[in-house]
């Protein structure tokens, strides 16, 4: 079995990659949307003319798409390597059809965004979270000040406000 690297959100902003991951994965649903209404025609795989079956213009959308989710996940995920293509073969082969390249390229999407709650997450992350933990209690008093504390310990991923 092929040993990955470990899976790391490598940006301290970890609410903007989680909630810029989601766009792009609601981009990816939609394109499979899209890509579902493109009709089917034979298809021969010794022609080259066949590889633009989908469509020239579907081809280099689904190329745009693919580009700009392999650079967010290069400049804010360390360790999506699990996620195969991007590079023309397997899924990505150009003599797939669409329905195909994108189906796959879901699933792996989808085992990211799974595995992502998990990530590690930057050292100047947690740095922010302490902040504003500290900044919180010294706002409040006694009891206060103590649940305050029990609830970053609860849940060190929320936004960091309690109820009053």
């Amino acid at each position: 079995m092929k040993q990955i690297e470990k899976l790391e959100i490598v940006n301290p902003n970890h609410a903007w990659v989680m909630a810029e991951f989601e766009l792009l994965y609601a981009e990816w649903k939609e394109w499979e949307l899209s890509v579902a209404q493109i009709v089917d025609q034979p298809y021969d795989t010794s022609s080259q003319a066949e590889v633009y079956a989908d469509g020239e213009d579907n081809m280099h959308k689904h190329a745009v798409l693919q580009a700009k989710t392999l650079t967010f996940l290069n400049n804010n995920i360390k360790g999506h390597g699990f996620i195969e293509g991007f590079d023309g073969k397997a899924i990505d082969r150009r003599d797939l059809r669409l329905k195909i390249r994108v189906k796959h390229r879901l699933q792996q999407l989808e085992m990211l965004r799974a595995s992502l709650k998990y990530a590690k997450v930057p050292e100047a992350y947690w740095k922010q979270k302490g902040k504003e933990l500290l900044e919180s209690v010294a706002k409040k008093t006694g009891d206060s000040a103590i649940e305050v504390a029990a609830s970053y310990l609860k849940n060190p991923f929320s936004s960091g406000t309690t109820k009053e």
